[in-house]
């Protein structure tokens, strides 16, 4: 037993390291997108958050991919989970209103690159979580949109479980069967 937990922790820490993706993440015209409203934030200030914060977990992400290979995600449009209504509150603060029918919606293109620099995976996705808040969630704390991030995750999850995307932690687990 102690020699299969030696040997599991091995494996944990020799995937962890081994992976080592990279991600560059490039924005439309966020003025176009559906709703990115910076409720009492700057809008200068919310979308440099935004983008910094989506970047964090597309970077997150891709260091679960092989070493060498390159995620590009092109973000089209977001519709933040939730909706700040104008004038819903009296204060200087308002509150992102969140219910069943102001669900995340997310839509960006990808192209995923080897080492070798050859195109293994591209599409365009339209990412939508009508249920998220009846999901399980466990905040990263990487992030203030949480329902956005559990939704890019279990994308990402997708991916690597149906074979579009390669994962170290998924091989090494395999292996060992």
């Amino acid at each position: 037993m102690k020699k299969f937990l030696l040997t599991l922790f091995a494996l944990t820490c020799y995937s962890s390291f081994a992976a080592a993706g990279e991600v560059k993440v490039n924005w439309g015209k966020l003025d176009d997108f559906t709703e990115i409203n910076p409720g009492h934030e700057t809008k200068e200030h919310f979308r440099e958050r935004l983008t910094k914060e989506f970047e964090d977990v597309f970077a997150a992400l891709a260091k679960k991919l092989p070493d060498g290979y390159q995620l590009t995600v092109n973000v089209s449009d977001i519709d933040l989970a939730g909706d700040i209504r104008p004038g819903a509150s009296f204060s200087v603060s308002q509150i992102r209103i969140m219910r069943e029918i102001y669900w995340p919606r997310m839509n960006f293109s990808y192209e995923l690159k080897n080492s070798q620099q050859e195109v293994i995976a591209q599409a365009k996705e339209e990412l939508r979580d009508m249920d998220y808040l009846h999901r399980v969630r466990i905040p990263s704390g990487r992030t203030s949109f949480e329902y956005e991030e559990k939704m890019l995750n279990d994308w990402f999850k997708k991916q690597v479980m149906t074979g579009v995307f390669p994962n170290n932690d998924v091989k090494a687990v395999t292996a060992n069967k």
